[in-house]
């Protein structure tokens, strides 16, 4: 019987201690947030965890509850709902900033950083800036950033800023997110007023989407997946895409079968058709 015992216990699977001491996500939330207290307490940061987030803002408690309730995890919920399927495994650092001078001056003494955006950013290490005093429009469009990150690994540019853009301007209702029309349209009428705008597919497929188009670019994929949106087709065309990038990468195809049974210059002509009406 002792014999038994012990071969019994040496097919058990060893567990080595690297594999029992990795921290949950909670854990690794609690344990950024600790190596940033002193700094935060510094510039007297409220702060908070709300997994995969840690908060940290410069206007209160009261006011940091507020944008984890009402805005990142509204949208977090809803984004998930919608499209996302993967879950953040790392933490995500939010900080906010009531007024501009100390989100530049902080951007700079923090991360070194001298030519911010005036809305706000996300760097690639998972930290991210918001002036949340111009609204909470950029918020979301960062959300989206880096809740599509783990879901969608390889999401081409155009897609990423067009969806995250999408959010700029929106309506959360539970699982349900609606973009709205935003700041974005008047370029974008006035390139096709002026027969100044690239066609769908030159944009999908230009290498350099923050190059000399970017402005436009933006507005162009932004009202492209509102008008999908519109018709009822964005949410299949993302998990279509998805599924299909690694054949598909740039999602031209996927658009493509999306539209059918109407040509993808059909469907550009209804589209710009549209813009001019909204």
């Amino acid at each position: 019987m002792r014999t038994f015992l012990i071969a019994m216990l040496l097919l058990l699977p060893s567990q080595s201690p690297a594999a029992t001491s990795e921290p949950s996500l909670d854990g690794k939330c609690d344990l950024l947030l600790d190596r940033w207290r002193d700094r935060l307490a510094e510039e007297h940061f409220a702060s908070l965890v709300a997994p995969p987030f840690v908060l940290a803002g410069d206007g209160g408690e009261a006011k940091l509850r507020a944008y984890r309730d009402q805005t990142v995890l509204a949208a977090a919920r809803a984004l998930h709902a919608t499209y996302f399927d993967a879950q953040p495994n790392e933490p995500i650092l939010i900080l906010l900033f009531e007024s501009e001078p100390p989100y530049r001056r902080l951007a700079k003494k923090w991360f070194d950083e001298d030519d911010v955006p005036h809305f706000g950013f996300c760097r690639s290490d998972g930290v991210m800036l918001m002036n949340i005093s111009t609204g909470g429009g950029t918020l979301v469009h960062e959300i989206v950033h880096a809740l599509i990150k783990p879901d969608f690994p390889t999401v081409p540019t155009w897609f990423n800023e067009g969806l995250a853009s999408l959010y700029e301007q929106c309506n959360m209702d539970g699982d349900h997110i609606t973009g709205l029309k935003n700041w974005r349209l008047p370029a974008l009428k006035q390139a096709i007023r002026d027969k100044q705008l690239r066609s769908i597919e030159e944009m999908i497929r230009d290498p350099n989407f923050y190059g000399e188009h970017q402005g436009l670019n933006y507005a162009q994929a932004r009202y492209l997946l509102m008008y999908l949106q519109e018709k009822g087709k964005l949410r299949d065309f993302y998990r279509d895409f998805r599924a299909h990038a690694k054949d598909d990468p740039m999602g031209i195809e996927t658009l493509r079968a999306t539209v059918a049974p109407q040509t993808l210059a059909e469907f550009e002509r209804q589209w710009r058709a549209w813009v001019m009406a909204l």
